[in-house]
């Protein structure tokens, strides 16, 4: 293998890795000399012809795209070429001369909350720009991350989304969440990888612990038991790293902003403000940071000023809904929407109380405009969808919560939606199916068993509606629904005189 060329240019110096789907080779590049590059070798699942035609179209996207923010960003490691050769791709990279993250973290050591802290603001700094270009990192760990030595900044190397996408194979299982592990990554699926590594930092985690982190969590939520109550971690940093790894990723950080928003939010509570270099002053200009110094020219800080409320304002409004305090929260949404009427997550969760207090056609409203503003919501769909219901239009709820399934196959809660739905138009069949695939989404769903006894009933199967119904008598008081545990009392004694 040493000494083979590939693409008539690319000698092989060294095999770094040869597994099964994908190889990696230290290169020379012939027509430099000395000039050592990475190349990744990407082997695809299948040899069909028109199913390679289609993946060689993707491929050659995804490089280009790759390929475009390497060039535009210092901190991201170059894409230098990339080509096919017997139904082989191959991506060429720059060569990152530095160590990986592992040999700072994953030695069994905790690190302190300040080195955590600097670490996580400087890697969010560069998934900003990589999601800004609508890029999905997709494999976010220690091993992919490394500490240049000409300059000591980190830069984040070997992107997952052109091995995934020609592969299908998800590897480092660790670090990837549910969705991302469902073919349907989010851009907060980087977001969530990254809290993986916050915990193993702060933790002192070795490689091996952090595998066992996945069999630590919560029965009922899905969510990681990681504080031994032990180490020294502050409430604060606890809470937004929590945030970070949430299991649904409608619950985590929704953006890279949000998440530098509150860590700088904690950094200048606990110090002194420091002196920013000018990539990190770029991203003040965009609002992400809330320290705005008296050298900033009058106009822009007035711009910068009206951001920083913008975001504030709009995070009071996530903790008063979190709180319940939903005309609370109305009223915060309001103003962030008066400060930036193009906020479409304003207008989402701004009808997400409002429908909490059955204002449904201000819901409706409020997650139309959402909609308009970014069509690919799926959760504006899937809110609207309830609004719909609780106006009694239960077809157009239906019309929405199939968008929603479209656009997001892998939400148990749209699937419930619509199997309640379509139990008003008495469409018993379909609702089965629904609340069926609620059901094989989130087994522990509670709600989902008890109207699928409800359906069972309706078709005349006693003996699968009291299973159900007993199934969702052991769920409903974990996840503390006292009513429908009461009524699920009343219908398993009714069904069992049947018995």
């Amino acid at each position: 293998m040493d000494g083979q060329i590939l693409d008539t240019r690319y000698r092989i110096i060294q095999v770094l890795a040869l597994d099964e789907a994908v190889k990696r080779y230290l290169v020379e590049d012939v027509s430099i000399p000395d000039k050592l590059l990475i190349v990744k070798q990407l082997n695809p699942e299948t040899q069909n012809l028109e199913e390679l035609k289609q993946l060689r179209k993707s491929f050659y996207q995804e490089a280009a795209t790759l390929k475009q923010l390497g060039q535009e960003h210092d901190y991201i490691q170059k894409i230098v070429d990339y080509f096919e050769e017997d139904n082989q791709f191959y991506l060429v990279q720059e060569f990152v001369i530095g160590h990986q993250l592992t040999e700072e973290v994953l030695f069994g050591v905790p690190v302190n909350e300040d080195y955590v802290l600097e670490l996580l603001l400087e890697i969010l700094e560069i998934l900003f720009d990589v999601h800004s270009s609508d890029v999905i990192h997709q494999d976010i760990r220690p091993q992919n991350i490394i500490r240049r030595y000409s300059d000591n900044k980190l830069v984040l190397v070997d992107f997952g989304s052109v091995e995934e996408l020609v592969t299908t194979i998800v590897g480092n299982l660790e670090y990837v969440p549910v969705e991302q592990l469902q073919g349907q990554a989010q851009y907060n699926s980087d977001i969530y990888a990254l809290g993986i590594v916050a915990i193993a930092a702060i933790m002192g985690l070795t490689s091996e612990e952090i595998a066992k982190l996945q069999s630590q969590k919560h029965l009922l939520t899905g969510e990681l038991i990681w504080h031994d109550g032990i180490t020294t971690v502050s409430q604060k940093m606890t809470r937004i790293i929590n945030k970070m790894v949430r299991f649904d990723y409608r619950k985590r950080y929704q953006s890279v902003a949000e998440v530098l928003y509150d860590l700088r939010q904690l950094k200048y509570v606990q110090y002194e403000p420091q002196i920013h270099n000018t990539r990190r002053f770029r991203l003040i200009v965009t609002g992400v940071a809330s320290l705005i110094t008296a050298m900033v020219a009058g106009c822009l800080l007035q711009s910068l000023n009206s951001f920083s409320h913008e975001q504030f304002i709009y995070q009071e409004g996530i903790s008063e809904y979190e709180r319940g305090n939903y005309q609370e929260a109305i009223s915060n949404f309001t103003q962030t929407l008066a400060i930036n009427p193009q906020n479409s997550l304003a207008y989402n969760h701004r009808g997400d109380a409002f429908y909490r207090l059955g204002e449904y056609k201000k819901a409706e409203a409020d997650s139309s405009q959402a909609i308009a503003l970014n069509p690919q919501d799926a959760n504006a769909y899937y809110d609207r969808g309830f609004a719909l219901f609780g106006l009694g239009k239960y077809q157009d709820a239906i019309a929405d919560y199939t968008k929603a399934i479209t656009l997001n196959s892998q939400n148990p809660y749209a699937y419930y939606g619509r199997g309640l739905a379509r139990v008003k138009v008495q469409d018993y069949p379909a609702a089965m199916r629904d609340f069926n695939q609620a059901i094989a989404l989130n087994s522990s769903y509670g709600l989902a068993y008890y109207h699928r006894g409800l359906v069972n009933i309706q078709l005349g199967k006693k003996k699968a509606a009291l299973r159900d119904f007993e199934k969702a008598e052991t769920l409903f008081p974990e996840q503390g629904d006292k009513d429908s545990y009461q009524d699920t009392q009343q219908k398993i004694k009714m069904l069992q005189k049947y018995e």
